[in-house]
């Protein structure tokens, strides 16, 4: 009828459980399955792509479920055991190379190429002249020991010291 309101819509009451949206794809057993994938020496993402879903889906799981976290944990675990038993089962070549770089980015905390370097300081470096100080960077720039930019960067104002000049 002209003139006259529609009803109100009124949504009908959802029935208890009921969940909005696409299902996940989630199951359980995937527990086991990333364990059993991962101690082959694949990684998350292998494993996203063997069950065929995203990586994103992988971690949306993880933050979903606690035992699947839980899961990865232990596969990630288990994907390094793989790689250093091939590293220690394995003579020379590509294997040993391919076990080295595999623990290098599944375990840089662990295996992460580290550096030391002394170095003896005899001098103060209050008592070199700013030409001694210069010869000193550019003989290290050749020798290639400094890759990197050697200017002091300060960080507050009052760090900074007043240099004194010599009138001219």
């Amino acid at each position: 009828m002209p003139g006259s309101d529609p009803k109100p819509f009124r949504a009908k009451p959802k029935p208890e459980g009921y969940v909005t949206g696409r299902p996940s794809l989630y199951k359980p057993e995937y527990c086991e399955a990333v364990i059993d994938f991962m101690s082959e020496g694949y990684d998350l993402t292998a494993f996203a792509g063997s069950i065929r879903v995203s990586r994103r889906t992988v971690y949306e799981w993880m933050d979903a479920h606690a035992d699947f976290s839980h899961a990865v944990e232990i596969a990630r675990c288990a994907r390094s055991y793989a790689f250093q038993r091939k590293l220690i089962t394995t003579k020379i070549g590509v294997g040993v190379t391919a076990a080295i770089f595999g623990l290098k980015n599944a375990e840089p905390e662990d295996w992460q190429d580290r550096y030391n370097t002394t170095t003896d300081v005899n001098v103060r470096i209050e008592q070199l002249s700013d030409e001694q100080l210069d010869a000193i960077i550019a003989q290290h720039m050749r020798s290639g020991s400094i890759e990197h930019d050697v200017t002091p960067q300060l960080t507050h104002a009052d760090e900074r010291q007043p240099v004194a000049t010599e009138d001219k």
